[in-house]
């Protein structure tokens, strides 16, 4: 029965039309659930009905904080159903962001440039999170050769007019309390995107696989409530059975303390030595312990769970966040951990 329903879930998100809906509920209580084509929040991205960003008001007492999960690579977001019921229900307004991710990591930085473009990683991530030739925080401007990535169609850009536009969708929802705004009047405007600049201090970001990478490096600038990664990052490269982290990540530098990035992994994902080696370039604290050992001794959370998609050519992978492949709400948990709760 449950496989049929995420089936069927995943039916309906393809059926939907590129305008801003109100989507049924998964779980009963007060809260609203939108689906919100990109072109909605901003006209200057590009639409992609079929693969709508989705938000929510909090399914119990709001806590006062906004997570917002990325998906994988050429994934979307309605594969994490289940993550923002687990983060709903924990009181967090909850955005499953759609942003540019059809050019994987291990395309787009492959191994056999470590030697010839060893920083290809920082190009890559800057680009799709801020957009091409658009300054980061720090002021730097990076343009990756094949990623391809406007302003407008930036992980920034993208959640920024989202969270502008569900102050319309939803008035009394309680999102104007993420941007920097006093009595709805926007105090700081993004001179990059021209949108309202949100309070990152209240906002988690949690990404799975390419979004984990995108969620680090929106840590690495901005100082959010917490940096939740599954199954990533990828930013290393592999030599045989060695990974080396990315210059972006061993340099340290970031907005986020280490104490506030976690990491939910599987022993049997194909790029663990990558993942492993990103976290201990960022000093995650703690040794791996099981993702259903709660309390949480640690920042590093490790699963040997069977998938629950073995047809999947990667369930090791997927199985820590996307709704075909998780073992029922069996990470609830763990993804709130993540999440900074």
């Amino acid at each position: 029965m449950k496989t049929f329903v995420r089936v069927l879930g995943m039916a309906v998100a393809v059926m939907l039309v590129a305008a801003a809906c109100t989507i049924p509920s998964r779980g009963s209580g007060g809260g609203g659930a939108w689906s919100i084509d990109a072109v909605q929040a901003d006209p200057a991205s590009t639409s992609d009905p079929l693969r709508p960003s989705r938000a929510y008001t909090p399914q119990t007492t709001p806590r006062g904080a906004l997570a917002v999960v990325l998906h994988g690579t050429t994934s979307t977001p309605a594969a994490h159903l289940e993550m923002a019921d687990a983060l709903r229900f924990d009181g967090y307004h909850v955005i499953l962001l759609r942003y540019s991710a059809d050019l994987a990591t291990l395309s787009a930085c492959p191994d056999s440039v470590a030697t010839t473009d060893p920083d290809c990683h920082r190009a890559f991530r800057n680009e799709v999170t801020f957009g091409a030739g658009v300054p980061n925080p720090a002021g730097m401007a990076y343009n990756h050769p094949t990623a391809n990535v406007s302003a407008a169609d930036s992980a920034m850009n993208r959640l920024m007019k989202l969270v502008e536009y569900m102050k319309v969708l939803s008035p009394t929802g309680g999102w104007d309390q993420f941007q920097l705004a006093t009595g709805g009047t926007c105090d700081t405007v993004n001179p990059n995107y021209g949108a309202c600049e949100l309070d990152w201090s209240k906002v988690a970001v949690l990404g799975h696989s390419q979004g984990a990478g995108v969620a680090l490096m929106m840590g690495k600038h901005l100082p959010l409530r917490a940096v939740g990664m599954t199954s990533g990052s990828y930013d290393a490269f592999l030599d045989g059975t060695m990974a080396t982290a990315a210059p972006w990540v061993t340099e340290g530098g970031f907005a986020v303390p280490a104490s506030e990035i976690r990491v939910l992994m599987h022993s049997a994902d194909y790029g663990l030595p990558r993942i492993r080696a990103v976290a201990d370039a960022l000093g995650v604290p703690g040794p791996e312990v099981s993702a259903r050992n709660t309390p949480f001794p640690t920042n590093r959370l490790l699963t040997t769970e069977d998938s629950a998609c073995p047809i999947d050519g990667a369930p090791g992978h997927n199985s820590t966040a996307v709704d075909l492949c998780t073992p029922g709400y069996g990470y609830t948990a763990a993804w709130r951990y993540l999440a900074g709760s």
